[in-house]
């Protein structure tokens, strides 16, 4: 009686779906179709994939259009297949099946931008030895998501172009061409899931779309890597001078161009200049008033760059690149023989990060060039180099990249330490404890 009150119960079933032609052409079919995911799905839970495979066969055949979790479910399950098979033919098919459950999704669930960024990726993984299907896959599925794309696959994507450039299949310039419009998308997508952020109203949501704006951090920082090994000025000035003539007010773009110009340190050029004067006058923030800080500084006009630069970091409250900003403030600052100045915003930048060689270098130049300010006094400016040369020894110490810096400014100071004789005549010796009065620091006595 079980049995066919089963039977029974599905047929009801079925009549009430077949107006819909989701799950077979007739009652019959539906019956079946049905009955196959039941089935199949059973297994399923149960993680036991071969006794599944039939029963979502029949579904996948017989009724591809009743439910997305039939394909969801498929691509789980030959993935599995395709990692525990070992005879390549065999594998190969398997490959080839698990594209299709993608293509057969696309054409009953739509989705394309999506499914092909899925699809895209697994091809990355079982097709490495020809990966141009991949490349063109996945430039299909960003270019029809644009700001929707996952941010792994703006990675994957970017990731295969430089593997074919690197296996000479395809040329630099697209991988120079490609990296614009993939940051644009980039930037878009952190702008939405940053704005979803803040009208959030749930944890879950807040935690959602903290990971989302993550994600896309982590996307950029992979993709600017990847660009900025294999990019030369060159190559970059003509496509942004492009794309800023084809659209000179697009902000977007001209954010991209400011940072990707600055970051490849090709601030020299017309179109450097043009991309931080226009950025400036439509959004005046951080990096567009550091854009027009460094163009100054470029061209020696350290007044104009000092106000810039105050204002980039007066503009960056707790933005990432706030102790690049306070460095080049800093020496800009010290240029101008603001030398006070320049030590404050170095000192700050080394509240940021504690191990930057180069702010205890600047501190130690502004120190060194304050000594005809502090006095007239021999010893008490022999004392202000002291002090600039604690400061050098204190940057090589704790940052090997500066050391050869670091020497240099050591041996160019020591030429204006105080002898043996002028320290014996002050009433000191070697090694005593010294307060710069200037500085208000204390320094030991240093013989040349």
């Amino acid at each position: 009686m079980k049995k066919y009150s089963w039977i029974f119960a599905l047929m009801i079933i079925a009549g009430s779906v077949f107006g819909q032609g989701k799950y077979g052409s007739t009652p019959e079919d539906s019956v079946e179709c049905i009955t196959n995911i039941s089935l199949y799905k059973e297994h399923y839970k149960q993680k036991n994939y071969i006794d599944a495979k039939e029963g979502w066969i029949n579904v996948f055949e017989g009724c591809p259009q009743s439910q997305k979790s039939t394909y969801l479910n498929g691509v789980k399950m030959y993935r599995a297949f395709i990692a525990k098979e070992s005879d390549p033919a065999i594998k190969s098919i398997l490959i080839d099946t698990l594209f299709m459950i993608y293509d057969r999704r696309i054409e009953y669930f739509k989705q394309e931008a999506y499914v092909l960024g899925r699809k895209g990726s697994d091809m990355t993984k079982y097709g490495k030895d020809d990966l141009l299907p991949a490349y063109e896959t996945l430039k299909k599925s960003v270019y029809l998501g644009k700001t929707n794309t996952e941010a792994g696959v703006f990675v994957k994507y970017y990731q295969t172009i430089y593997l074919l450039y690197s296996d000479e299949k395809l040329d630099k310039t697209v991988l120079i061409e490609e990296y614009l419009p993939l940051s644009e998308f980039i930037n878009g997508a952190l702008f939405n899931n940053k704005a979803n952020l803040i009208e959030a109203t749930t944890d879950k949501n807040k935690k959602r779309y903290t990971t989302k704006v993550e994600q896309y951090t982590s996307a950029k920082s992979t993709i600017d890597d990847i660009f900025i090994k294999i990019a030369l000025c060159g190559d970059i000035e003509p496509i942004i001078e492009k794309r800023i003539g084809e659209n000179p007010e697009d902000l977007q773009t001209l954010r991209v161009a400011s940072f990707l110009l600055a970051k490849r340190e090709c601030t020299d050029s017309e179109i450097f200049a043009t991309v931080s004067v226009k950025l400036y006058e439509l959004e005046p923030s951080a990096r567009s008033a550091y854009g027009l800080g460094l163009l100054m500084s470029k061209r020696k006009q350290y007044s104009d760059a000092a106000k810039y630069l105050k204002e980039a970091v007066e503009l960056c409250e707790d933005c990432p690149d706030k102790e690049k900003y306070l460095i080049k403030a800093a020496k800009v600052f010290y240029f101008e023989k603001q030398n006070k100045t320049a030590a404050k915003y170095a000192r700050q930048a080394i509240k940021l990060n504690p191990n930057n060689g180069d702010a205890y270098l600047t501190i130690g130049m502004a120190i060194a060039g304050s000594a005809d300010d502090c006095s007239s006094d021999a010893i008490e400016k022999s004392a202000v180099y002291w002090l600039a040369t604690d400061y050098f020894y204190k940057a090589k110490a704790i940052d090997p990249s500066v050391a050869a810096q670091a020497n240099k400014y050591i041996a160019t100071y020591k030429k204006y330490f105080a002898n043996k004789e002028a320290v014996f005549f002050a009433n000191l010796k070697e090694g005593d404890s010294y307060t710069v009065g200037c500085w208000g620091e204390n320094t030991k006595v240093k013989i040349n």
